[in-house]
């Protein structure tokens, strides 16, 4: 199975299953008190898609708040329309610096969807983007890649 990567103060990515993990409710807290959508985090990272959907619906629909509902989507095993909105927000961000997070949740969409190849080249290409970068969003995409690798081995063999 593949390890944990810190994602920041209080929470990390699960090898399991990519998702966000909150360990440390208080540090998560401090280190998200400027953000404004840090509700909507905390409930769609503790396992309550739904709530933190309702939650994103009073939010003007920025890249970010598209990008959480379309993770809520995922969540909520809504592949088709998580799918169809991180198409498009690949599409607006490619040649941004925002490129390699939205095709790493594609990739991690796909992957729940059942699509591990099309995950593999996701979470392929936003390793490139990242190359060089901030080691921690590099260490999450190699943790995607090893984990949609790993499914398309089995799925190979069985």
């Amino acid at each position: 199975m593949t390890s944990d990567v810190q994602g920041g103060p209080g929470w990390v990515i699960r090898g399991e299953d990519l998702r966000p993990s909150i360990t440390d409710p208080a540090m998560f807290r401090r280190s998200h008190a400027e953000d404004e959508l840090v509700d909507v985090l905390e409930l769609l990272w503790s396992g309550r898609p739904a709530e933190a959907l309702q939650h994103l619906s009073s939010f003007p629909e920025t890249v970010r708040v598209r990008a959480l509902t379309a993770d809520c989507h995922r969540d909520l095993g809504r592949h088709d329309r998580a799918l169809d909105s991180y198409d498009a927000l690949v599409a607006e961000t490619m040649g941004t610096p925002r490129e390699a997070m939205m095709r790493q949740h594609r990739g991690k969409t796909l992957l729940a969807a059942g699509h591990p190849e099309r995950a593999v080249e996701d979470f392929r290409r936003a390793a490139q983007l990242r190359a060089g970068g901030d080691p921690a969003p590099l260490a999450s995409t190699q943790q995607a890649l090893e984990v949609a690798e790993a499914a398309v081995m089995r799925r190979q063999q069985g």
